[in-house]
């Protein structure tokens, strides 16, 4: 779809050259706007400079949004948007205008909420000629930032930077509320994942400013002797992480047995504890398997699967280790949480069983 969008532009601008040279009668005029030209203004430009410039901006910034909203949804978004431009224009200035940057804009809004991390490639030429790379985010906010300070600086200029400003707030806005409803699919480089791995690092930070020890996994008391074993430590953790990027996960759930075998009070990140645990649960190894899911609910409670992690061990203790009133703890509240309705049969029918 952005292809043809880009096309329809290209084609657009040939029929305006060979139609209506001097004047286009399907501008928006605010004076004397029609709906219909709301929509026909995006696709007339100015000059093939023009032209080229916002396909340019369409090219490199719409492929990847086209991708996750998908084709007939980025058709309505960049419609949508040129419109909301418009409006914008509209309400600050009287004189007419054309051209696909405030759809672009949108675009660009929405590209930095779904890609935040991404980089692009800048030319530049000073003496040298050259290319560099920016994180895209802080190039859409210098581009935000630049035609705030030039559409409301008091200088007249003949770019509609208010078009521009109400096309990136639409794009941003309209695709931030998209991810918060789960209207758009959630993954690991919107701009959710990103605030939620600094929040992260955040209480991280403010764990171990407050005395925590990531490697003993419980307060540091600064008066106390270094751990003789933190060597040894330190290379098994290195050691399950290796195995674990190799797919090794039984070596991974092996060294980890003989980690805690050293010091019990170990813990491995949040994906790794929990991959080792699902190890140990295959192996058989129940009680092992049963204390690593614990630490993991006792690390992590508010992973995405945590319902999960309950009802195994529910499973567990019910099944296989032999412990009724702790499998009625678990599986109680797996059943609080539980979404899936085989999984909240499994969980009912286990726990009347332990119940019985």
């Amino acid at each position: 779809m952005n292809w043809a969008i880009i096309a329809a532009n290209v084609i657009m601008f040939i029929v305006e050259r060979a139609l209506w040279p001097e004047n286009q009668p399907y501008a928006l005029q605010p004076r004397n706007p029609h709906l219909l030209h709301y929509f026909t203004y995006q696709f007339l430009h100015a000059s093939p400079l023009h032209l080229g410039g916002n396909m340019l901006f369409l090219y490199i910034f719409g492929n990847n949004v086209n991708d996750r909203i998908g084709h007939l949804g980025y058709l309505a978004f960049y419609l949508a948007g040129g419109v909301a431009a418009g409006i914008g224009h509209m309400l600050s200035s009287s004189s007419s205008v054309i051209g696909a940057s405030g759809s672009v804009s949108a675009v660009t809004g929405a590209y930095l909420v779904l890609l935040p991390r991404s980089h692009v490639t800048i030319l530049y030429w000073f003496y040298l000629i050259g290319t560099i790379e920016l994180p895209s985010v802080y190039f859409i906010i210098f581009s935000f930032v630049m035609d705030f300070a030039m559409g409301f600086g008091g200088g007249e200029t003949n770019i509609a930077h208010t078009a521009h400003i109400s096309g990136s707030v639409f794009g941003f806005g309209v695709t931030f509320t998209l991810l918060s409803l789960g209207l758009l699919p959630r993954d690991p480089f919107d701009l959710f994942a990103l605030f939620k791995q600094w929040n992260r690092r955040r209480q991280y930070k403010d764990l171990v400013q407050q005395g925590f020890d990531p490697f003993n996994a419980g307060p540091r008391n600064r008066n106390t002797p270094p751990d003789p074993n933190m060597g040894r430590i330190q290379d098994l953790r290195a050691q399950i992480s290796e195995a674990l990027a190799r797919h090794e996960v039984e070596d991974a759930a092996r060294i980890y047995l003989e980690l805690h075998a050293i010091d019990s009070r170990q813990v491995l990140s949040r994906h790794n504890q929990l991959d080792v645990a699902n190890q140990l649960f295959a192996a058989g190894v129940y009680p092992a398997a049963a204390e690593a899911y614990e630490r993991f609910l006792q690390y992590y409670p508010k992973h995405d699967q945590i319902e999960q992690v309950y009802l195994v061990l529910g499973l567990l203790y019910s099944r296989y280790l032999n412990h009724p009133d702790r499998a009625r703890q678990y599986l109680s509240a797996a059943l609080e949480r539980l979404n899936d309705p085989r999984q909240i049969e499994l969980a009912k029918h286990e726990l009347q069983t332990v119940t019985s």
